[in-house]
C-alpha cells in the first residue's frame, strides 16, 4: 500500500516543480498544477504532518524511502505556505529527520541520495581522512 502518496497528495499545492524536484515524486502530486488547492483545514494538515514525523521516526529505510519520494519537497513547499506555527513546528522535526545525515552512511545528506539514486554507489577508501574546521569564535545567535 503506498501511504505516503495519500498523505502527501492534501499537504502538496499549486506550486510549479522544476524536474529535480519531480525526478521520483509520484505525477499525482504535481500534475494537477494551479488548480490544486492544499488541504484548507489546519487540524487535517498538522494531523498529515505528524503522520509523517512517525514514518520518520519509524527507522532509516523509512526515512530512505520517503526522501525517494520526494516528500521533502513537499513538505518544504507546505511550510513556506502554513500560517500554523505548530504545523510548521512538525513540519521542521520531519525536516530535521529527512535532512540530516545517517550515522554511519558514505552517502551523505539526503540530497546527495536522490542524486546517487540509480547510479553506482560511491564509496570512500577506509584510510580516508576528512579535516573540518570550526570557529569557534563565531555567535551563533545571530546565525539564521
Amino acid at each position: 500500500m503506498n501511504v505516503v502518496n495519500h498523505i502527501l497528495y492534501p499537504l502538496a499545492g499549486p506550486e510549479e516543480l522544476d524536474d529535480f524536484e519531480k525526478k521520483g515524486m509520484d505525477p499525482d502530486l504535481y500534475l494537477d498544477g494551479p488548480d490544486k488547492v492544499r488541504e484548507p483545514i489546519q487540524t487535517t494538515r498538522l494531523l498529515l504532518v505528524e503522520a509523517i514525523l512517525l514514518l520518520c521516526a519509524s527507522g532509516r529505510k523509512s526515512r530512505e524511502s520517503l526522501r525517494v519520494k520526494r516528500t521533502y519537497v513537499v513538505i518544504k513547499l507546505a511550510d513556506m505556505a502554513e500560517e500554523s506555527e505548530d504545523v510548521s513546528e512538525v513540519i521542521g522535526d520531519c525536516v530535521q529527520y529527512l535532512r540530516r545525515d545517517e550515522f554511519g552512511t558514505t552517502e551523505g545528506s539526503s540530497d546527495r541520495f536522490i542524486e546517487d539514486f540509480g547510479k553506482e554507489k560511491l564509496t570512500l577508501p577506509l584510510s580516508t581522512t576528512v579535516q573540518i574546521e570550526v570557529d569557534v569564535d563565531e555567535d551563533y545567535d545571530d546565525v539564521d
